[in-house]
């Protein structure tokens, strides 16, 4: 019965301070691309500025390029109101992409070679979510069960 009670409990308490995922979709599917930002961020007046934000920006193009950032782009954003400019370069390939977002979260996605015709471009738009992580609460609750499931199996 102890157990039942703590799978009941343990939804509510898995949602807490998180990291906020940022999704684009574009209107002819060339380009899957997202990152990453912090609660922090999200705020008005947040700066896209950590090192999550960085690190999580990847792209991939129709043409099969994976860009992320990797110190080899411009990357800025802002959460309130939303604006967003990330300028990405292969040197390997001599391709570039360009993402944006303006405050309605509408964008464009376009991937060119350093000098030359665009590769592809699309317009579209960015979407975020919340992505939950397991608060001291979560845990908490987690810990006692195993402890309760650990005390009751030593009783037998």
């Amino acid at each position: 019965m102890k157990i039942l009670l703590l799978a009941a409990f343990l939804p509510c308490a898995a949602f807490a301070q998180g990291t906020v995922l940022f999704t684009w979709h574009g209107n002819s599917n060339f380009f899957q691309a997202s990152f990453e930002i912090t609660a922090a961020e999200m705020q008005p007046g947040g700066h896209f500025t950590s090192q999550l934000f960085y690190d999580s920006i990847s792209v991939d193009s129709l043409s099969g390029i994976h860009y992320s950032y990797g110190g080899t782009g411009i990357a800025n954003g802002d959460a309130q109101p939303f604006a967003l400019a990330i300028d990405l370069f292969d040197f390997n390939r001599g391709t570039e992409i360009y993402l944006d977002g303006a405050s309605d979260f509408t964008g464009i996605a376009d991937e060119k070679p350093f000098s030359g015709a665009h590769l592809f471009t699309e317009r579209g738009y960015w979407t975020y979510t919340y992505v939950p992580e397991p608060s001291m609460g979560s845990l908490l609750v987690v810990a006692v069960g195993v402890w309760l499931v650990g005390k009751r199996r030593k009783s037998f």
